[in-house]
């Protein structure tokens, strides 16, 4: 069965992957409008910065901050100012980046890859690491419809333009496909790359888990918990190896309980396992907390 893992959701829809098997590990979407959802969106400050001193109160920066600003909150206010950005310039790569993050937590994939499309038809309106950065989210749309081929050669244009930008996506769209084992290398990379990064660490878990060493995934685990403890996936892979290789039932369930309490999607069943835990978050009849 497969286990859905969220990839470090690029500056485009920038993001954590899927684990194969019965019980395997997932990195996890952060819960909608309240997400990545798997990492927000990365759109470096370097790329727009420049612009915050734009006299022209019409260039598309200034609808983009207004929809940076806006947040998950007004989520519909956030989209109107994007397209408002994108109608003055279709290929300002920073809210391209921003509506893609937001197709993407919900859902609108096929919207995704249409907007993306002009990376395609106009590659020299980008430089290099914002069209990797563009690529890798189509990269990641494609993926999230099942279109294997399609996303394969976003990947691949990706790279050609940076490597390192394309990184994060290649591992998760790899930890998804048929040979999820060979995400290992790249994996660590992505981890030397962004130290930082909890979605990087929890792909390294991942891939440790799957080769056996159970302690190293453990460790790969909590440091992303450490990295951002509002991210869910490291919180349920954390339970599924306590559950089904340490065996430690009690361990389990506490860290089932911490991610119950982020989110409630549940791609491996364990709420079929942990029902005690389920039972006792939910509120009963009258219970007025």
């Amino acid at each position: 069965r497969r286990a859905v893992v969220t990839a470090a959701l690029l500056v485009t829809v920038a993001a954590p992957l899927t684990g194969c098997g019965a019980r395997m590990p997932f990195f996890h979407r952060r819960p909608g409008p309240a997400v990545p959802r798997s990492a927000a969106p990365s759109v470096p400050a370097a790329a727009v910065a420049h612009e915050r001193n734009e006299a022209d109160a019409s260039h598309p920066y200034w609808a983009y901050e207004r929809a940076r600003r806006a947040g998950a909150d007004s989520a519909g206010v956030a989209e109107d100012e994007l397209r408002r950005a994108l109608g003055a310039d279709p290929s300002y790569a920073p809210a391209l980046a921003l509506l893609s993050k937001h197709y993407y937590e919900s859902g609108r994939h096929a919207e995704g890859v249409a907007l993306l499309a002009v990376v395609l038809r106009e590659p020299g309106s980008f430089d290099a690491k914002s069209r990797a950065r563009l690529l890798s989210g189509l990269a990641l749309h494609q993926d999230a419809l099942g279109n294997a081929a399609e996303a394969r050669e976003a990947l691949v244009m990706a790279r050609e333009a940076s490597e390192r930008e394309a990184l994060a996506a290649e591992v998760y769209v790899t930890l998804r496909g048929s040979s999820p084992d060979s995400a290992a290398a790249r994996a660590r990379e992505l981890a030397r790359h962004e130290p930082r990064s909890a979605a990087g660490q929890n792909n390294v878990g991942i891939t440790l888990l799957r080769s056996g060493d159970v302690d190293g995934a453990r460790r790969a685990f909590e440091t992303a918990i450490e990295r951002d403890p509002s991210l869910p996936g490291s919180y349920y892979n954390l339970a599924i190896l306590e559950k089904y290789w340490r065996f430690d039932d009690e361990a389990a369930a506490r860290r089932f309980a911490e991610y119950w309490s982020l989110s409630h999607d549940d791609p491996d069943g364990l709420s079929a396992v942990f029902t005690r835990v389920v039972a006792q978050a939910t509120p009963q009849k009258g219970d007025r907390r």
